[in-house]
């Protein structure tokens, strides 16, 4: 009994079911934000990354083409797993690095950018050249906003593929998972 003779309530001891299920969305929403990262390293290389990069830049060139009414070129070097703009003012040979005995020289590139770690280009589907397993493939923007119309085909070392539909008229990526094949009729692709 209380001082004033009432009985005292006695409270159970414990957490609510509110409390308990505020406690499990933060322990799930930190394993989601932890996790996340951690799939693309466990799985050979981080596709999504790389998409998000080859985006940006075709985002990029497509405005700058745009606004200074100028061709600008995006080159990806299939055996280096390197992309890097040209522009129109970029000059036709670039530096070479000082040459050595036992090393070639390398093309110093400004804005050259890898790929992940662990991600590979497989090769490039020019509309004008065909499938590009080698060397390097050129993608042009032109002023009007159009698009050389191309599929870009990475891989990680795990042996997931993502595929890069560039489309020629509105420069949009659509991003495809799995290697999409696709035959050449007329001017334009169609999906096999």
């Amino acid at each position: 009994m209380s001082p004033t003779g009432r009985p005292k309530k006695n409270r159970a001891a414990g957490f609510s079911l509110f409390e308990f299920a505020v406690v499990l969305f933060l322990i799930s929403l930190f394993f989601v934000l932890v996790t996340v990262p951690i799939e693309g390293v466990l799985s050979g290389g981080d596709l999504g990354q790389a998409t998000r990069m080859l985006i940006s830049e075709v985002s990029r060139l497509r405005g700058e083409a745009a606004y200074t009414r100028k061709i600008q070129t995006l080159v990806l070097d299939i055996e280096q797993n390197t992309f890097y703009a040209l522009g129109s003012e970029t000059p036709a040979e670039f530096r070479k690095a000082e040459e050595s005995l036992f090393e070639e020289a390398e093309e110093v590139v400004p804005g050259k950018k890898d790929l992940p770690t662990g991600v590979l280009f497989a090769d490039v589907v020019l509309n004008t050249l065909g499938k590009l397993q080698e060397g390097k493939a050129e993608i042009r923007f032109f002023t009007n906003g159009c698009v050389d119309h191309t599929l870009i085909h990475l891989k990680n070392e795990g042996g997931k593929f993502y595929t890069l539909e560039i489309n020629p008229v509105t420069g949009l990526i659509k991003i495809h998972e799995g290697y999409i094949d696709q035959k050449r009729q007329g001017s334009r692709f169609h999906a096999s």
